[in-house]
């Protein structure tokens, strides 16, 4: 079975989630800051009467804090630790690896050392239980 990637983007930087591992994306969605959160987390997004916390943008590569709560886009994920959800500017859609040019990428926490290559635009390869480690306190 061909591995295939849903596509978004965050400050003009783009970025990859495995589809199998996508939930949704949401447009526009009810998202709410909470005080006394932890730092990782931008606030909380209502979806279908469940609150799902919204990883702050700054965990992204390049990418300032507080454009979480303003990303247009949502993109639910599944992980090991429970869904959350991203923020995105901009969602591109979805991609086959064969469709794609995989390749090698600077490393960051959270993410895979490789990128996807389509249409000329890099796309780092979110690893979405290891990026949201961060969210878990002991």
């Amino acid at each position: 079975m061909i591995e295939k990637f849903g596509l978004f983007s965050l400050a003009e930087r783009g970025y990859a989630v495995p589809l199998v591992r996508l939930l949704r994306v949401l447009d526009s969605p009810r998202s709410e800051f909470i005080p006394l959160i932890p730092q990782e987390m931008a606030g909380m997004v209502v979806v279908d009467d469940e609150i799902i916390p919204l990883v702050e943008s700054a965990l992204f590569p390049g990418v300032p804090a507080g454009k979480a709560l303003a990303a247009e886009f949502k993109v639910l994920v599944a992980t090991e630790y429970g869904t959350v959800a991203l923020p995105a500017e901009g969602t591109i859609g979805v991609v086959a690896a064969d469709r794609c040019v995989l390749g090698a990428a600077e490393r960051f926490a959270g993410f895979l050392p490789e990128a996807i290559n389509y249409r000329r635009k890099e796309y780092l390869v979110l690893d979405v239980d290891a990026f949201t480690m961060s969210l878990i306190r002991p």
